[in-house]
């Protein structure tokens, strides 16, 4: 590779994956996905109690509605004598689970790969 073979980057031109990158590293956000795509339907609390830690129900709402807006879970409202809130992924929703179950596999075989290599 000479010189003009050189790949300089390009700072006009943008990831396009970067505003999704930055959309589901948000804290919560892909433990949310990760409970819905487990346990399929679930209502506020029941989501809240499958989640890895304790997270605040402002929190959770925040999230949940971010990922309502964005197209990823669908919530539904069941009448009644008490109102409950029932979540689920839509299929844009059960999509980006598979990409990020997959990247926690990649990251998991790259680091047991690195532990073989190196002796550990």
């Amino acid at each position: 590779m000479n010189s003009q073979d050189k790949i300089e980057p390009q700072a006009d031109k943008a990831c396009m994956a970067e505003p999704l990158l930055k959309f589901f590293a948000q804290e919560w956000m892909a433990h949310v996905v990760a409970a819905l795509s487990r346990h399929g339907t679930l209502r506020f609390g029941q989501l809240r109690r499958s989640l890895p830690g304790p997270i605040s129900a402002r929190v959770l709402s925040a999230r949940l509605k971010a990922l309502e807006a964005g197209g990823y879970v669908t919530r539904r409202e069941i009448e009644g004598r008490v109102r409950q809130v029932e979540y689920r992924l839509t299929d844009s929703g059960r999509a980006i689970d598979l990409l990020l179950s997959q990247a926690e596999t990649a990251l998991y075989l790259e680091g047991t790969a690195g532990a073989l290599a190196s002796g550990r």
